[in-house]
């Protein structure tokens, strides 16, 4: 008797999927600071979709050539330091982990500028909106999966300016500094952080000459502020390949390189994705 019970048992068990045992998902990192990212996985099992939540957002999981899902998780930079749930769901299953976030001091500046380029005339706060309204209606997209393993720094030189930097311009605008501001000389090449589609390049007004890439599941990088572009809207990219040149245009006070990484419309620390092993 308690031979056949252990033989059904035995069954059963070898018969059901090993997802079905164990909806496992990984959270890479656990604790973040604000502005960072972060990786959600699961295996795909026997779904067709999932799904994650995190501070009052769903945000699609994307299936990868692995059999697996993934996202990238954005954290606002005016997040609280804390401890907040993330909830992964697939078909009927569900699984409750939590990030922390943790407290970060970021740095402040006070700069002197040419009052042009604090306080805008009427035509420049109208292309300055027109071009907002842009860039808006690319962060909407959320296309497949695009990159391949660990993304890499657009150039090999000093960080100048750091992701977060509060500052302060003729002691009366203050602005975050949402992106990473490399030192470089004019016409160094810029190099694209990973595979993907070139959605925009473009002369805007804050950042003069603007290339864009769609890594897909949200993720965006933008270069700013370039001399020339070495590629065209349209075009798919290779991991490292040369994609413009440094430069001084738009509103640049000196030749340099201005990277933002966007996910899903939020500004995210590059460092953040250079720092994840994928």
């Amino acid at each position: 008797m308690l031979v056949n019970l252990i033989y059904k048992l035995l069954i059963i068990i070898l018969c059901t999927p090993a997802f079905a045992l164990a909806f496992h998902v990984t959270v890479t990192p656990e604790s973040v600071s604000p502005g960072d990212l972060f990786l959600v996985q699961t295996q795909a099992g026997p779904y067709k979709s999932a799904s994650a939540e995190f501070m009052g957002k769903t945000i699609k999981l994307h299936m990868t050539e692995n059999n697996r899902y993934q996202a990238f998780v954005p954290v606002d930079v005016n997040t609280a330091p804390g401890k907040y749930n993330l909830l992964v769901s697939a078909g009927e299953d569900t699984f409750l982990s939590s990030v922390t976030v943790q407290s970060k001091e970021f740095e402040t500046i006070y700069l002197t500028l040419p009052e042009g380029k604090v306080t805008l005339s009427p035509e420049n706060q109208k292309r300055a909106a027109d071009e907002a309204e842009l860039l808006n209606s690319i962060w909407q997209l959320n296309n497949d999966k695009k990159w391949n393993g660990t993304f890499s720094k657009p150039l090999s030189t000093e960080i100048s300016t750091e992701f977060g930097v509060k500052r302060i311009m003729n002691e009366k605008k203050t602005s975050v500094h949402r992106g990473t501001d490399f030192r470089g000389t004019e016409g160094t090449p810029v190099r694209s952080l990973n595979a993907g589609t070139v959605v925009l390049n473009k002369d805007l007004f804050y950042g003069g000459n603007t290339l864009i890439v769609d890594h897909g599941m949200g993720l965006y990088s933008v270069y700013m502020h370039m001399s020339e572009f070495k590629a065209a809207k349209g075009d798919k990219v290779a991991k490292g390949q040369t994609i413009g040149l440094v430069g001084m245009s738009g509103r640049a006070t000196g030749p340099h390189l201005h990277l933002s990484v966007k996910l899903y419309g939020i500004s995210v620390n590059p460092e953040s994705l250079f720092n994840l092993k994928l």
